[in-house]
């Protein structure tokens, strides 16, 4: 912003300056105008009037006619500019110049500009000052004179420029002040438009600390609500253990008291077969709890799919939900809890399966892109908006009506699959449904073969 003020200043000065200069150039051109007409007056009285006398205070070189003319040259210039003009006469011979009043004057600027065949010249403030005018800078117009046999007379015509300088002056102060109070302005009002500026970007400022510290407690309420649902989780899951421990010991019971029944023995063994895997689900639920890592096994992708449907197919039944497999053949390899990946699966599934309404599909997909296996499951109901899908995997965070969900099924999914190094993510399906995404990296080993 200064540097335009400076800029605009310079040019508006160097016009101010242009324009004065060429006033004094018209200034300058007038005085020689004048000076013309001196000398073509007297030209033409001295052709009409062939005989010299001598005048009083200019010498007997001086004729009357051009004493007289020039007297009354100099009075009519005096009405136009009084006190302002005056003209002098350098006769044949001459090295001064000589007044109207009979005054001898040496003036160099004249001398100068004779000798250099101008037609103007430019007096200082002295030799203004001893012609009897302002001491301010003044111009002269230059002619000359041929009077025959008496040879050449020099005139000029000398007026001050006072009157030009002043306005030049004053143009300059009104443009000072013109400059000054834009200036000003511009400073007021970019000063006050800096200001609101610098407000809006403090109010900015402090809403996004706001925000952030918003967010942050946020964010500490849930690890705290988390960290307690943890501790509870863990207590419970420690007190699961004893009557499990006891259902596993009667069906163990059941199942040696049979007799030959086949049906009740399958019964005892499914129970023993599920008890056993809540055991190991709850094992390494406490493992992760406390900070643990999964312990990691060869693990066959398509045995965690078939797993986990076999886990939820009675849900989808009593839902009357299809649900539909789809998994590549000779998938790879992956590492991990066998257990924890199905939970995983399964808590996608069973997600997908109450979106859906009777009569809905669920599809399970399995495919391998060579770094990694990517299990997929996508469903036909009612879908996600894409702001809750950012949010789905937080603990907590649930769009199921009250009573109906917890919102902790997607996000110990998530957990389980960061732990196994992978990701997880869910997204709207268009034109309805929700697909979710589920990816696992390959045993390094698998990786190697594959290359």
């Amino acid at each position: 912003m200064l540097a335009v003020v400076v800029c605009v200043t310079g040019l508006a000065y160097w016009d101010a300056q242009r324009e004065a200069e060429a006033a004094l150039q018209d200034f300058a051109a007038e005085q020689s105008t004048f000076a013309s007409s001196l000398a073509a007056g007297l030209s033409a009285h001295l052709s009409a009037n062939e005989t010299a006398a001598p005048v009083a205070g200019f010498g007997s070189d001086t004729s009357t006619l051009a004493r007289v003319l020039a007297n009354a040259a100099l009075a009519a210039h005096r009405v136009e500019r009084p006190g302002e003009s005056v003209v002098v006469l350098q006769g044949p011979g001459m090295t001064e110049f000589r007044t109207t009043d009979g005054r001898t004057v040496v003036v160099d600027a004249l001398s100068a500009a004779y000798r250099a065949g101008s037609a103007s010249a430019r007096l200082t403030r002295a030799e203004a000052a001893a012609l009897g005018l302002p001491e301010r800078t003044a111009y002269a117009g230059l002619s000359t004179v041929d009077a025959g046999d008496v040879g050449t007379w020099r005139i000029a015509s000398i007026s001050t420029a006072r009157r030009e300088r002043d306005r030049e002056i004053r143009a300059g102060w009104r443009l000072v002040l013109s400059v000054g109070v834009a200036t000003g302005l511009v400073l007021v009002f970019g000063g006050i438009a800096f200001t609101n500026q610098r407000k809006e970007l403090e109010l900015q400022r402090e809403m996004a600390v706001m925000a952030v510290q918003n967010e942050r407690d946020e964010r500490l309420a849930r690890a705290t609500r988390a960290a307690v649902m943890g501790t509870f989780a863990m207590g419970i899951t420690h007190e699961v253990s004893t009557p499990l421990g006891v259902i596993l010991g009667r069906a163990e019971q059941i199942l040696g008291r049979t007799s030959g029944d086949e049906r009740v023995a399958h019964g005892a063994r499914v129970i023993i077969d599920q008890a056993d895997r809540l055991r190991l689900l709850i094992r390494s639920f406490l493992d992760l709890a406390r900070g643990g890592a999964p312990n990691f096994s060869r693990v066959a992708s398509s045995s965690v799919v078939s797993g986990a449907v076999a886990l939820v197919d009675h849900r989808f039944e009593k839902a009357g939900v299809r649900l539909l497999v789809d998994v590549s053949e000779q998938l790879p390899v992956v590492q991990g809890d066998r257990s924890l990946l199905e939970h995983a699966l399964v808590n996608l599934l069973l997600n997908a399966c109450e979106a859906c309404q009777a009569g809905g599909t669920v599809e399970v997909q399995a495919r391998a892109d060579g770094q990694t296996v990517a299990f997929v499951v996508i469903d036909d109901g009612v879908g996600i908006r894409p702001e809750d899908a950012a949010r789905a995997a937080e603990p907590f965070f649930t769009t199921k009506p009250e009573g109906k969900g917890t919102g902790l099924g997607l996000a110990i999914a998530s957990e389980i699959v960061k732990s196994h190094r992978g990701a997880l993510m869910i997204e709207p399906r268009l034109p309805r449904g929700t697909r979710a995404r589920l990816e696992l990296p390959i045993a390094p080993d698998e990786v190697r073969h594959a290359a």
